[in-house]
């Protein structure tokens, strides 16, 4: 009975270990349906920087939007099955000359996964440093936790072949990070990424 309780132990590990060192970030998404508008919000994106790439990543995992409330979950049973990833390359110089209540407006070209299907895609981020965030950059510090960030990704359905799922998703779906928290991206986290990391 040892043997099993310590083998789910080893399973779960990388799981719990990771949710306890990363930061997730607060994200919303929105479409319209037939003139009704339909909005979702959760705290269960994620936010890397790669410093071995010079890359940003957005994973998002769409099942963690549903509240349990079938009328208002309907609309996301298409996107449930799949998570959204953006990776763009950013260069590490945006991350200097920042103080607090100052930010920076970076034009990233990047790219996005839906569905089995890569899309180019750019964004506007907006970085800017939290309140202690300038005393530990003096100190040399890296801690990317210590920036947030502000962004927008518009995607078209068709696209992604969204569009031929039940319920015919055709408007743009927009997703907002906002007070997005960047983790610094370590190798056991690698996996968490998937197809993203090696595209």
């Amino acid at each position: 009975m040892k043997k099993i309780i310590f083998q789910t132990i080893l399973a779960f590990a990388p799981f719990l270990l990771f949710s306890q060192e990363n930061i997730s970030s607060p994200t919303f998404i929105q479409t319209c349906i037939k003139n009704h508008q339909c909005y979702s919000i959760s705290n269960s994106s994620y936010l890397f920087y790669d410093e071995t790439k010079s890359s940003f990543y957005l994973k998002v995992d769409f099942s963690k939007f549903e509240i349990g409330i079938d009328s208002i979950d309907d609309w996301l049973k298409d996107l449930e099955e799949t998570s959204l990833l953006f990776k763009a390359p950013m260069d590490p110089s945006h991350f200097s000359g920042l103080a607090n209540h100052n930010h920076k407006t970076i034009k990233l070209n990047g790219q996005v996964f839906l569905n089995g299907i890569w899309h180019n895609q750019s964004v506007e981020l907006n970085l800017y440093m939290t309140e202690n965030g300038l005393l530990n950059q003096n100190n040399n510090q890296n801690n990317f936790d210590l920036y947030k960030v502000n962004f927008i990704l518009n995607i078209l359905p068709k696209e992604f072949n969204i569009h031929k799922k039940p319920h015919h998703l055709k408007k743009s779906i927009v997703i907002g990070v906002t007070l997005g928290r960047i983790n610094q991206l370590k190798p056991g986290m690698i996996p968490f990424l998937g197809e993203a990391y090696n595209h």
